[in-house]
């Protein structure tokens, strides 16, 4: 998967030097601090946005994946008679100082949990376009074999105070 995205403000002017951190889900469905398979930090990255707002970068699909059923969470969704799975989607946070700071996620298209998300995270604009590549198309480098994905997505920063959220898993 070739990700290739741009954060603008409200204006749609690029918003340059935002740090961008990424993490999503391997394609069997486990982040890497759930699966002793993956390396440290699989599947996670930090990113500057460019002069014109881009920051760019190369991946996997990511997957769906059940949410932890073992406690309350748990309880809560079988007694909703609800499944516990998130659709696939691709974690974003950006940081710049004088914009508030963006937590956000950008969901799969076409994922069978888009319209049942265990955590109601999934709204139109976090839909993304994952196009899908076959053979015929040229890829962006020699190495890939069809089929390969591309995802073009913007974000919009708004102006505001920048925070850090501060991580549960150090």
């Amino acid at each position: 998967m070739f990700v290739d995205c741009r954060i603008v403000d409200a204006d749609k002017q690029p918003i340059p030097g935002v740090e961008v951190d990424v993490w999503q889900a391997s394609p069997i469905g486990l982040y890497e601090n759930q699966d002793p398979e993956q390396a440290e930090m699989n599947l996670r990255g930090r990113f500057m946005t460019h002069e014109d707002g881009r920051f760019w970068f190369r991946s996997v699909k990511p997957a769906g994946y059940p949410v932890p059923t073992h406690g309350p969470t748990g309880d809560l969704l079988r007694a909703q008679r609800r499944h516990p799975y998130r659709p696939a989607h691709l974690h974003v946070l950006g940081y710049k100082p004088s914009f508030k700071t963006m937590i956000t996620q950008v969901f799969v298209d076409g994922d069978e949990r888009l319209e049942s998300d265990a955590v109601f995270g999934v709204t139109r604009h976090l839909i993304g376009k994952y196009r899908r590549h076959d053979s015929g198309e040229t890829p962006p480098v020699p190495d890939v074999q069809a089929p390969w994905y591309t995802l073009d997505y913007t974000f919009v920063m708004r102006p505001g105070e920048a925070r850090r959220p501060i991580p549960p898993i150090k």
